[in-house]
């Protein structure tokens, strides 16, 4: 009865990137007719090229070039046969050159995302236990959900919080059980590294921890014969390591290569690494390619490399510290993040530089949370140091425009990325509207109000001031406990063009999670009431329904500053997430919230019924008639089923219990149970009535509708439930829903909001299913993403 649609990620993120596409920032074709890894064409516009990977230009090194042509004209484009059986004539010798480089035997792999798919499961026992870092790439991620289906722990920690993986170590201390920490050796978005020292130390106290280290974005610019940040690090790969380090990027071909400081772990891997064995192996292009590079990599000429491109990174740095441009890491890597926070502003950033003849990347969600968005910058020895003096003097241009012509400023910036706020700026003043703020609806004008909002939402004035005073007066020790304050936004000549209500609460990470992960988490609840809970602002409140922002002809312009307006506070704030909600689909709008860093989330059906003074089965569709005649009128007599604005102490104590009944059964929207004095508070306002289901057998309360009278709307709207335990619940929830329908239309109600979730009984007696998105701002992605984990 109780189904919702949950969220679709997936859908999410590709609202997100489709955005970014239609502002010409990702899915760019280059035009060149030959590459030569300085620039590229793009549109018709020849660029500096600051996005590669490649980072010692090895990928156009002649002798590459031409040993994957001769590999071509030998051995032919492929080599169709899994390396389990044989390894094409070439592989030899490219496997005893990465033995000198890196001291051991290694695994050659297509790509590192096949390795950690073939090398994770097979190193993580039954009985082992995963640590993942935050912000380890998503491959990693992926490969570990795999040992979460075989039932071994997953644990997520914030990004190099050495605190939290000591406290998952002590917990597994007497277990004997090995814990692998996942991390990256140089994090590919914003060019920071593991803590080295603090692993070392940690590997030396507890003898349990392993580490499995995806290197690729450290390998080849640095380490003796480019063995990378890890291997050099390590001074190897000891034996509670596993190394995944990459052929492709600064190595300059393609593929992977895993080094396993356990022996037994490597052959464990070579004779079955799943989609190791059964997909193609390297093609020969590609492993001779990897043979040249590799020589190179054992010759002295890497030191040279690596010496022009450290000279062209520090260039970077030293230009960069004398701007006020914000890097959120500096650690001489080739990877620069410059934050921009906004994806609005970063997509404009990419733009303006392209105009201006250099190709730099977007950092932007999934990749990054979403107000983490930037610049990903990097340095090659491809760029030379006049075209890196270029880019910054275009920067220190370009930034600061794109910041004021997106709405955006350095406060913004520096308090997303949670930097020193030493050179923070002044706030931007508003475009054109006027700003009132109310801290309670008794300050608003009813009429006002109800002429907005009122008559397009469960609540009209009325009704939102009974909310405001349900939930200010609990206990402070009360987890539904509120605060309330409204936006005006006004035009020159003095009108409302937005308005809109917002409240600060509680809410739970899984409020809108699948049920038997909630159930997983409320059992951690047990002992841990707030386990994955955050202070959250959201348009409107968990208790009501309908239109919460009111926005004068849908004007994105007003949105925006609305928008700008909101954040900012909230930034000043100790809430972690921001919540605008419920929207009907909009592609306007929608683009509106998606460049001011809010992600688009579909939230659960809702249900409305249009209602007349027709007799109830006329406004049915020959289905949903049938439906009434088969399914809901043949027991119209089994409860006594009456409509009052009063219960008695008795009364309201039962249908506190039958709410809460409904609430402990039904996780689909997991929030906080409501405390009983809000029921009281019900009971005692004149625009609530209850909805009563008696068991004619014994007089027991079997049901009741908990539902509000809105003058405004002329709405009868259900808000909450409760039922008992009895045979047949659905038949009593039918029931319920008929009657308050048939009540709506007594009291002459033109409309009633019937709620989340059962929409499909709610259609079939004639509601109007209607789709609703919410859009999603946080400080901090790392609940959701420890969320995902239980999934």
């Amino acid at each position: 009865m109780a189904k919702i649609n949950h969220n679709n990620a997936f859908e999410t993120i590709n609202s997100f990137i489709e955005n970014a596409r239609i502002q010409n920032a990702v899915h760019l074709y280059a035009q060149d007719e030959i590459l030569t890894g300085r620039s590229l064409k793009i549109h018709d516009k020849d660029c500096w090229h600051f996005a590669t990977t490649g980072y010692l230009g090895m990928e156009q090194d002649m002798r590459l070039k031409q040993a994957a042509a001769d590999a071509v004209m030998k051995y032919g484009t492929q080599f169709p046969l899994s390396k389990t059986y044989i390894s094409h004539p070439l592989y030899a010798e490219l496997e005893e050159l990465l033995f000198k480089m890196f001291n051991q035997p290694v695994i050659v792999c297509k790509n590192s995302t096949l390795a950690h798919l073939g090398v994770i499961p097979q190193a993580v026992g039954s009985g082992d236990v995963v640590v993942m870092d935050h912000q380890v790439h998503w491959s990693v991620q992926h490969a570990c959900k795999m040992v979460k289906a075989g039932g071994v722990p997953v644990h997520m920690i914030r990004h190099n919080n050495m605190d939290q993986l000591e406290d998952v170590l002590r917990k597994y201390q007497s277990t004997g059980r090995k814990v692998w920490y996942m991390a990256d050796g140089i994090y590919s978005m914003y060019g920071d590294h593991a803590p080295v020292v603090e692993l070392q130390l940690l590997a030396e106290k507890y003898p349990a921890l392993h580490l499995y280290i995806d290197d690729v974005h450290g390998t080849g610019w640095m380490g003796k014969n480019g063995t990378g940040f890890a291997y050099s690090h390590w001074n190897g790969v000891p034996q509670n390591m596993v190394l995944v380090t990459t052929l492709s990027k600064t190595f300059g071909a393609s593929g992977a290569v895993v080094s396993c400081g356990n022996p037994e772990l490597h052959a464990q891997v070579k004779n079955f690494g799943g989609p190791l064995t059964f997909s193609a192996q390297l093609e020969p292009a590609a492993v001779a390619a990897a043979t040249a590079a590799a020589k190179i990599f054992l010759s002295p000429e890497v030191e040279e490399l690596q010496i022009k491109l450290m000279q062209r990174i520090g260039l970077m740095n030293r230009l960069l510290s004398d701007t006020d441009i914000p890097l959120v890491a500096n650690c001489n890597t080739p990877v620069f993040y410059v934050a921009t926070a906004m994806p609005q502003t970063a997509y404009l950033l990419v733009n303006r530089l392209m105009e201006d003849g250099f190709i730099v990347n977007p950092g932007i969600f999934p990749a990054v949370p979403v107000k983490n968005a930037g610049l990903r910058i990097t340095v090659s020895n491809h760029n030379e140091p006049e075209h890196i003096q270029v880019l910054v003097e275009a920067l220190k241009y370009h930034y600061p425009q794109a910041l004021e012509q997106t709405g955006n400023s350095i406060n913004t910036v520096r308090t997303a990325f949670r930097m020193d706020t030493g050179k923070l700026g002044k706030p931007l003043p508003h475009k054109g509207y006027t700003v009132k703020k109310w801290n309670s609806i008794a300050d608003i004008p009813k009429a006002f109000w109800n002429d907005t909002l009122g008559s397009s939402n469960t609540f009209d004035h009325e009704g939102m001031l009974f909310v405001e005073t349900a939930f200010k007066s609990l206990p402070n020790s009360s987890y539904n406990l509120m605060t309330f304050w409204y936006y005006g936004f006004f035009d020159a000549s003095g009108n409302c063009v937005g308005l809109v209500g917002m409240s600060e609460a509680l809410w739970k990470e899984d409020m809108l999670a699948k049920p038997q992960v909630s159930q997983k988490i409320e059992d951690i609840r047990i002992k841990d009431p707030l386990f994955l809970v955050e202070l959250a602002w959201s348009s409107g409140t968990t208790f009501s329904e309908g239109v919460h922002l009111y926005l004068k002809d849908n004007c994105t312009k007003v949105l925006s500053e609305m928008i700008e307006t909101i954040t900012a506070d909230f930034d000043k704030s100790l809430a972690e997430k921001l919540v605008f909600r419920d929207f009907e689909e909009d592609a306007d709008l929608n683009g509106c919230f998606l460049d001011k860093g809010f992600v688009q989330v579909e939230m659960p059906e809702t249900a409305v019924a249009e209602l007349n003074d027709q007799n109830f089965a006329e406004m049915l569709s020959k289905r949903n008639r049938r439906h009434l005649k088969e399914e809901v009128m043949p027991y119209t007599g089994v409860y006594t089923i009456t409509l009052t604005s009063f219960l008695t102490a008795d009364e309201l104590k039962e249908a506190h219990r039958l709410y809460l009944l409904v609430k402990d059964n039904n996780l689909a929207i997991n929030n906080f149970p409501y405390e009983e004095q809000v029921f009281h508070n019900m009971n005692a306002h004149s625009n609530w009535y209850f909805l009563k289901a008696v068991n004619p057998a014994d007089g027991s309360l079997a049901g009741c509708m908990f539902c509000y009278y809105n003058d405004v709307a002329r709405s009868f709207s259900p808000v909450l439930i409760g039922m008992d335990e009895v045979p047949e619940r659905l038949l009593l929830y039918r029931q319920l829903l008929y009657h308050t329908l048939l009540f709506a239309i007594e009291m002459k109600c033109t409309k009633s909001y019937l709620g989340l979730s059962a929409s499909f009984e709610k259609k079939k007696l004639g509601a109007r299913i209607i789709k609703k998105y919410a859009y999603i701002q946080a400080k901090d992605t790392y609940h959701s993403d420890l969320l995902a984990t239980f999934e």
